[in-house]
């Protein structure tokens, strides 16, 4: 009985053995597909860190390019706004010139009309002139004739009474005639003599508009020599800038690089410099002479194209604002400045090689009346 429960025991042991062995085979099984997903979960994971810090690193660039592109429009906004300023201050100078001429028209048409009433007025002393000339002759040929007569009738009348009495009425008629040829003479006189002196006005008051004209001009041309006599003496004998007539030119190559409108440091030193020497002078100009500061921007005729200069039309006109704004910094008006940009179509030298090229990219300044 014992010997058949042992065998039963030992019968046992070895299924369990079995099962325990196939459990442990699952358990490694599933452990080693816990570690096999675990490491291609880690894989995957680290995959997506990868790509997160690639599109973090993208977002960040694309935040610098929005910032950057901000502060362009910033800038962009606050040139265009400093421009619409200019252009309604430009709006305003306009109609008041417009004004001005308008009531320079007014007096001129105001004396064409008295010259012509003057001359209308001349004309018709002309023809009363004529007039009374023409009976002035014709009185003075009856005069004559009546003369003759009277000799005549001396020397052939006798001394009666009725002979005495012709004689007389004769001579009562001479006197007349000449007080009436007197009289006409006198007319005559006195209207050449307003003539003359209505000629003399007309002469005098031209006169006295041509000097006042000039003597404005004038006044302007002394601070223009001033200002040019004081740059020579500081520019001395460089070639990259001139003076040509009223105009002073910088060759673009001293104040911007190739393709900017950005001032380098030596362009920022020669118009300090000069915006220096323009405030001196224009604080000595009276009020009643009007003047501006022209600053022109040219270009070669080599064509550009950015995203910040489409064409030449923008460069060169950018270039003329950028040195407009340090003139303004320096202290001169912004009223007191006049901006043009010209591109390629007022060149100094029609030459197509390097040497026209580089004289032809240039910024012209200019005191002159608006």
């Amino acid at each position: 009985m014992i010997r058949s429960k042992n065998r039963h025991t030992a019968d046992i042991w070895p299924g369990f053995v079995d099962a325990i062995a196939t459990l442990l085979l699952v358990l490694v099984f599933l452990l080693g597909l816990f570690f096999i997903s675990e490491s291609v979960l880690s894989r995957l994971l680290s995959n997506k860190e990868d790509v997160m810090q690639g599109l973090n690193s993208q977002i960040k660039q694309l935040s610098e390019l929005l910032s950057l592109e901000r502060r362009e429009n910033r800038d962009l906004s606050d040139t265009i706004s400093q421009l619409n300023r200019q252009i309604n201050q430009a709006d305003a100078n306009t109609d008041f010139l417009t004004l001005e001429n308008t009531e320079l028209k007014n007096k001129n048409e105001e004396f064409i009309v008295l010259l012509k009433n003057i001359e209308k007025k001349s004309s018709e002393l002309d023809y009363k002139n004529k007039d009374l000339r023409s009976s002035f002759e014709e009185l003075l040929a009856t005069f004559n004739a009546t003369k003759v007569k009277l000799v005549d009738a001396e020397e052939e009348i006798t001394l009666s009474e009725a002979a005495k009495k012709q004689v007389v009425i004769l001579n009562a008629q001479i006197a007349s005639l000449r007080n009436q040829l007197a009289s006409i003479q006198k007319i005559l006189d006195d209207t050449e003599e307003k003539i003359k002196e209505k000629n003399i006005k007309i002469v005098d008051l031209g006169k006295k508009l041509n000097t006042a004209l000039v003597l404005k001009v004038g006044e302007l041309n002394q601070y223009k020599s001033e200002f040019f006599g004081r740059l020579r003496s500081i520019l001395g004998d460089r070639k990259d800038i001139e003076i040509v007539g009223d105009r002073f030119i910088f060759q673009s190559e001293v104040l911007f690089d190739s393709g900017s409108a950005d001032l380098g440091k030596e362009g920022l030193d020669q118009l300090s410099q000069l915006s220096q020497i323009l405030l001196d002078i224009t604080k000595k100009i009276p009020d009643d002479i009007p003047w501006v500061i022209q600053i022109q921007g040219h270009t070669d005729p080599r064509p550009i194209s950015t995203f910040h200069y489409p064409s030449n039309w923008e460069l060169s006109t950018a270039r003329a604002i950028s040195v407009a704004k340090v003139f303004m910094m320096s202290g001169l008006s912004s009223e007191k400045i006049s901006v043009a940009g010209f591109a390629e179509f007022q060149p100094l030298t029609k030459g197509v090689d390097e040497s026209s090229y580089r004289r032809n990219r240039r910024i012209e300044i200019k005191l002159t009346q608006p």
